[in-house]
């Protein structure tokens, strides 16, 4: 989470407090009602969640014990899904999902290596959301429609999962606009959020990410031989000369790792940031 946003949902939060107590606006849009939440009763207070895996980042409470769960999104926002895991593709998608990934991801990358707009790059990580260009993939090309919500407002029924989203740069200037600018994560959302909701895939450069090389990566790449004496690359030219990009297993495989495996199994060197 960058340090922008996360001072948008602090301050967020903070206004919604400042609510507490007031009336509700008397037309309270009927997807607030169907959730318990009615024009008699008061917001008591907000709180950030701000968890790690969690689409909710902040639960609006009610006096009469309902709860609003926002995700909460800048309009600038590019990401609604970032740095899945295969446990977290396989949990939320399935495994048959996860392999579909990895073969579409390693086509991908395949291609990628030959791109004059490539860096070194040995995995691809995965993102969700708004992207154009080469590294943006159709997300119905793997996924259905019905997915997004997954991506958007997470799984399951606990406080992790949201069930409103807030998608404004701007804080709310009263009740009645923050009524206003919540919107429920149903079809007609989702329809507007997959007009540009694409697979984002993210090749990591080892020679200029640090923590980026620890994300799992959905391709891996593997020379064709081993070499004697050890052998240094720091070009992308000179590493597709070597080999190519295989599919991976569900097993956690990072960026750091298929570097570790090229210098073990192949004895070729590529130096990290």
């Amino acid at each position: 989470m960058s340090d922008k946003t996360d001072e948008f949902e602090n301050d967020l939060k903070t206004t919604i407090c400042s609510f507490a107590e007031l009336a509700l606006p008397k037309n309270i849009p009927n997807w607030i009602e169907e959730l318990g939440i009615s024009a008699n009763d008061r917001i008591t207070n907000a709180v950030r969640v701000g968890s790690v895996g969690h689409k909710t980042d902040i639960i609006i409470n009610f006096n009469n014990g309902a709860c609003l769960k926002v995700s909460a999104k800048m309009s600038s926002a590019d990401y609604f899904g970032n740095w899945y895991s295969h446990q977290r593709i396989i949990r939320e998608f399935g495994s048959d999902l996860f392999q579909k990934l990895t073969k579409d991801c390693t086509e991908w990358a395949n291609s990628w290596i030959n791109s004059d707009n490539a860096s070194l790059f040995v995995g691809v990580s995965i993102s969700f959301g708004k992207r154009t260009g080469d590294t943006a993939r159709e997300f119905t090309d793997i996924f259905t429609a019905d997915d997004i919500v997954k991506i958007v407002a997470g799984v399951g029924n606990g406080i992790e999962t949201a069930n409103c989203l807030y998608s404004s740069s701007m804080l709310p200037r009263s009740i009645d606009d923050l009524f206003q600018i919540l919107k429920p994560i149903d079809t007609n959302t989702i329809m507007q959020l997959s007009k540009n909701f694409k697979i984002i895939y993210r090749p990591i450069n080892p020679l200029t990410e640090g923590s980026n090389r620890g994300k799992c990566t959905y391709t891996q790449f593997k020379s064709c031989q081993s070499y004697q004496p050890r052998k240094t690359v720091e070009t992308l030219n000179d590493l597709k000369k070597l080999g190519k990009f295989y599919e991976v297993t569900d097993n956690g495989l990072n960026h750091n790792r298929v570097l570790q495996s090229l210098e073990d199994e192949y004895n070729i060197f590529i130096p990290r940031k």
